[in-house]
């Protein structure tokens, strides 16, 4: 479950997604390294609009911002009435470089960035609708990410993923009206293509964003936890 993103390069998502994009409203992006919930983040629109998002999904009739959902399981996405018609008319892609999830342990909550281990952004599925917020007075745009299950690298900190696509697929995720054919899109993004690093504990603060928190700082995880298990051994000596 992403609650927190990294975006500071759309350039190779932009190449790779030009002929769907009819209308880049973004043009120039902001480079955010730690973005929480509510923030503004970009995404293409089946519409053809390539523009800034409230990251957070309320669908058109909520009466606030209280039912407010940052993800949505691909499992149950045509079940729910809060996400059925975004499914089915109304579906996005977000490009990120990155998300952020954590490892517990006892009191400790240790943040990783998880990226695409060779493209330079990981494009996610996502469902769209517009809400009128009463405090802006005007119809904003809110997205929420489409989720999995984690694939096994990633699941040894979280069990939930976002659903990746590829390049191949993005025209069929924005345009097919075939239900079962989207779905098929559905799949968890293989081991081999994602890297997982720890990063600094400055992520868990909502409101620091700065270049650092891309930044590696130990060991995998893998190699981190074959030590925590050679430290658990010898303590019993």
């Amino acid at each position: 479950m992403p609650g927190r993103l990294s975006i500071y390069d759309d350039k190779a998502f932009k190449i790779d997604a030009s002929s769907l994009i009819q209308n880049d409203m973004i043009q120039e992006l902001n480079p955010r390294y730690n973005i929480p919930p509510t923030t503004p983040i970009p995404a293409l629109l089946n519409n053809g609009n390539y523009l800034y998002t409230h990251f957070g999904y309320l669908p058109s009739w909520a009466s606030s911002k209280a039912s407010m959902n940052i993800n949505a399981r691909s499992e149950s996405i045509y079940e729910k009435k809060t996400f059925r018609d975004s499914f089915k008319y109304r579906r996005c892609i977000i490009p990120i470089n990155g998300f952020y999830e954590w490892e517990k342990d006892d009191k400790e909550k240790t943040p990783y960035l998880v990226s695409d281990i060779k493209n330079d952004y990981l494009a996610l599925a996502g469902i769209w609708d517009e809400y009128f917020d009463k405090q802006l007075n005007m119809k904003i745009v809110t997205i929420a990410l489409i989720t999995c299950d984690a694939n096994e690298k990633l699941g040894k900190i979280h069990h939930r993923m976002p659903v990746v696509l590829e390049k191949k697929d993005f025209a069929t995720w924005l345009k097919s009206d075939d239900i079962k054919e989207v779905n098929s899109l559905f799949k968890i993004y293989p081991n081999e293509k994602i890297d997982i690093y720890e990063v600094t504990n400055e992520v868990n603060k909502v409101l620091f964003d700065e270049v650092i928190c891309i930044k590696k700082v130990s060991r995998k995880l893998t190699e981190k936890k074959e030590e925590k298990k050679e430290i658990g051994q010898l303590s019993l000596f």
